[in-house]
């Protein structure tokens, strides 16, 4: 049970599994960052609430061709009166980037649909050869922690 003023420890526990289940059900798929130092990492971003970073991946990273995968949580938190407690209500945006031109957000979506349970519609913007931009899918997760009244 979370405590009411700090659910943080167990939000932070709760995003570690989210991220941990969309690496696997996306395994291959997801870029790389490349640092301005020249090291890499998977393209995968945890910002937001629960996070001990503002800006990641820092200035001047680039994604090699593939899937940047960013969650966000918001700092907003909706609260549930019950009877005996509160239900405290989180949200998390799931924001997929393809930077491969050959390829859409489909595919992945599918495969987070089939493992996240959604909270509402996903939106998908179409890349542009216009304009430029890349093709990006948002979604979001919500994730409910009990406070009892004891």
């Amino acid at each position: 049970m979370a405590n009411a003023a700090n659910i943080l420890p167990e939000l932070q526990s709760v995003l570690a599994r989210v991220r941990s289940t969309i690496v696997t059900a996306l395994a291959g798929e997801i870029g790389t960052y490349t640092f301005p130092d020249g090291t890499t990492d998977p393209a995968i971003a945890l910002l937001g609430l629960g996070s001990n970073v503002t800006t990641y991946p820092p200035a001047g990273t680039t994604v090699t061709s593939g899937l940047e995968v960013v969650l966000v949580t918001l700092n907003s938190v909706r609260i549930q009166q019950r009877l005996d407690g509160i239900i405290q209500d989180v949200v998390t945006q799931i924001i997929l980037r393809q930077y491969d031109v050959t390829k859409s957000t489909i595919a992945p979506l599918f495969k987070l649909l089939s493992v996240l349970d959604l909270a509402g519609d996903p939106i998908r913007t179409i890349s542009d050869p216009f304009i430029g931009n890349i093709e990006v899918c948002e979604m979001q997760i919500i994730h409910s922690f009990y406070t009892g009244d004891s």
